[in-house]
Formats: C-alpha cells, sequence, structure tokens
C-alpha cells in the first residue's frame, strides 16, 4: 500500500508518530520501523499498521506485515517476526515455557506462530487412531488457546490501564514503565497459572 492508497485518518496517524508505539485500545505495536535520516531523507520508511488503522499496511513477500508485537505472556518484552515461524512469546517467556515443559511433560502453551513450532502436526505413516488425535490437537491449535485469549484480556487491561485509553505510547515508554526481563516473565507465568 502507498501513502496514496492511505485515508486521510491514516496519512494524520503516519505524520503524528515518530516511533514504534503501543495503540492502547488494541495492544498492537504501530508505528515506523525505522526513522528517516537526514543523510537520506528519500529513504522509504516501513510502517507498521495496527488493527484499527482504516487500510492496514500490507508487506510484499511477508507471511505477517508486522516486524514486533508484545509478548502475549507478559506483555513487557517483544517478539514476533514477518515468517509464519516467529515466536509469539519473547525469550524469557519461551524459556519458562520450555522448562515447565520438561518438568510436567508438556509445555504448558503454544508459543510459535505455526503448528509445527509447538510440536503440533499430523504425521505420515501412524495409525489411524493417532492420526485422528494428532488431527484433533490441531484443529484445537487453529482454534487459538483460551487461556492465553483470556489472559490477554486481563494482563494487557491491567498493564494499559497505565495510560490514557486511547493512547499511542511509544514502546520505549511502555518499557520504562512495564520493564521486560526474567522478573517479569516469571511474575507473569506465576500469574497466569494461578489464575
Amino acid at each position: 500500500m502507498t501513502d496514496r492508497e492511505s485515508s486521510p485518518t491514516d496519512k494524520a496517524l503516519r505524520e503524528r508518530l515518530t516511533e514504534l508505539c503501543v495503540h492502547i485500545p488494541c495492544g498492537d505495536l504501530r508505528g515506523p520501523l525505522q526513522k528517516r535520516s537526514r543523510f537520506y531523507p528519500e529513504s522509504r520508511v516501513r510502517w507498521q499498521s495496527c488493527q484499527d488503522e482504516d487500510a492496514p499496511e500490507k508487506w510484499d513477500n511477508k507471511d505477517v506485515s508486522r516486524q514486533f508485537e508484545l509478548c502475549i505472556v507478559c506483555f513487557r518484552a517483544t517478539a514476533g517476526g514477518t515468517s509464519r515461524w516467529s515466536w509469539l512469546a519473547c525469550q524469557e517467556c519461551r524459556a519458562i515455557n520450555e522448562s515447565l515443559g520438561q518438568r510436567w511433560g508438556f509445555r504448558p502453551f503454544a508459543l510459535g506462530r505455526h503448528s509445527i513450532m509447538n510440536g503440533i502436526a499430523v504425521q505420515g505413516g501412524s495409525s489411524p487412531e493417532v492420526q485422528a488425535a494428532q488431527m484433533e490437537r490441531l484443529i484445537e491449535f487453529g482454534k487459538g488457546d483460551h487461556d492465553l485469549r483470556d489472559w490477554r484480556r486481563r494482563e494487557y487491561t491491567r498493564l494499559a490501564s497505565k495510560f490514557g485509553p486511547l493512547a499511542d505510547v511509544p514502546l520505549k515508554t511502555w518499557q520504562h514503565e512495564w520493564t521486560p526481563g526474567k522478573e517479569a516473565s516469571q511474575d507473569a507465568f506465576a500469574r497466569l497459572l494461578g489464575d
């Protein structure tokens, strides 16, 4: 999408935001992914849209038109990427999820964007019973994780309540208020699993 195709509202937004921000109403990150340089003022700045824009930017040759997301567990660090093989959780939260999986015999949450990243697939050559069970698990993965959706509603809302309800908060301001790291991830998992 080019600026000529953007709505007046989207154009004004793209002029107003000068860095990647948390859009408080939806929880997505949006804004320019690089700043214009005085040496290359004409260089194309890649814009990351959120779901609330009139015409969200679509990136050519990318599975996903978003480079960064807030981690789906701690909502403090970033995760994501433009590939279907990207993680939806930060490195610290993935490490905790993996550690719990080793202790419990299964990972509590599917934190990869693609089912195969989470060990969910239908294996050829397996018995019909095994394939049916694998297919059922794949279908459940496709529906999304109900527990993580509920967690997002509660946790993101709690963190976002520090800011104005319609604000675009620079990511660095968000992370100054809600510092990412091992302690934040441990706290998030403790409260998520304790609920």
